[in-house]
């Protein structure tokens, strides 16, 4: 199976995955799933707090474990052979670019984020100051304080952001990309997938478009899901570590969270430059390979030809 091969729309087995229908999913379970924990918060004689962050952990893993399993089935049900979307694990590969790449990749969002928001500080003071208000109070160790067995948050975290967050990310937009492409084809439907990360990563908009294009690119030229978990998961690692390096620098620094911000710009902008070559230099280098058929369709023509070797 190629693109050359596939007639009409309706032959490409993506065409019978609905987007809509994984959105509406996710809205539908999590109103259910936090007004059932609202239910019991609310039942006399029961002590449940349903803002504790443990809980609202563990309800998130238990989410995105049932919107996988939906779209996993869903894909089955359309005919989609799993192991040509997932591909090959990769024995040999190298792996050390790969860690650089994300660590460029991370510094890039961090120098992005300062350079486009200090300017909007003396602009819009009030709104650059709750962003970094809002950033400050999701940090790991105070919403780790506010729990009662912060041991077993920061193990429930670490399964999330190292095994669940990056497969659920990954295999959920792969298979969005695929729909898409089918619909608009290639290039239309990675420009949607990257536009769409910007619902979930508000405040970091611009490096998450060029996070998207970078994973997009990486799965495109690597034809392996894993890879793109792996790099998913070295980022949440390295921004995690950030995380943590930030809220024990401005805890140990005096003055307003604006004036704390406006006087690491220096460092922001010196993450940029170090970044920046690296970072575009990747998506310039391999930016052909968007062009092509997307993995699905390339890992299932090659199996198909080697079939047909060893038939003959």
């Amino acid at each position: 199976m190629t693109l050359t091969n596939i007639r009409f729309p309706e032959d490409n087995p993506f065409s019978r995955i609905k987007v809509r229908h994984i959105f509406g999913w996710f809205f539908l379970l999590t109103i259910g799933i936090y007004f059932q924990i609202a239910m019991i918060g609310h039942t006399p004689g029961i002590q449940f707090d349903s803002e504790e962050p443990l809980v609202n952990e563990i309800v998130w893993i238990y989410l995105l474990i049932l919107i996988l399993a939906l779209v996993w089935r869903q894909c089955r049900l359309g005919g989609i052979e799993i192991k040509y979307l997932v591909g090959k694990v990769p024995y040999h590969y190298q792996w050390l670019p790969l860690v650089g790449l994300t660590i460029a990749n991370v510094f890039f969002s961090i120098g992005a984020f300062y350079i486009f928001y200090y300017p909007l500080s003396f602009i819009v003071p009030s709104f650059v100051e709750e962003i970094l208000n809002d950033y400050r109070n999701t940090s790991i160790l105070i919403t780790a304080s506010k729990t009662f067995y912060p041991a077993l948050y920061y193990l429930i975290l670490a399964i999330d952001l190292c095994a669940i967050s990056p497969i659920f990310g990954g295999f959920i937009s792969i298979c969005i990309i695929h729909r898409w492409a089918a619909k608009w084809g290639n290039i239309r439907a990675i420009i949607a997938i990257c536009l769409l990360n910007i619902i979930f990563i508000n405040p970091y908009f611009m490096s998450s478009i060029i996070s998207g294009l970078i994973y997009v690119i990486l799965y495109a030229k690597t034809r392996r899901l894993l890879v793109v978990i792996i790099l998913e998961c070295l980022t949440n690692i390295i921004s995690t570590i950030g995380n943590l390096l930030g809220t024990v620098v401005v805890d140990n620094q005096t003055g307003s969270t604006l004036d704390i911000f406006r006087s690491q710009v220096q460092l922001g902008v010196l993450f940029f430059v170090v970044s920046a070559p690296w970072v575009i230099g990747f998506i310039y280098k391999n930016w052909s390979v968007l062009k092509g058929p997307l993995p699905y369709f390339a890992n299932a023509s090659e199996a198909e030809k080697i079939k047909a070797d060893s038939e003959t």
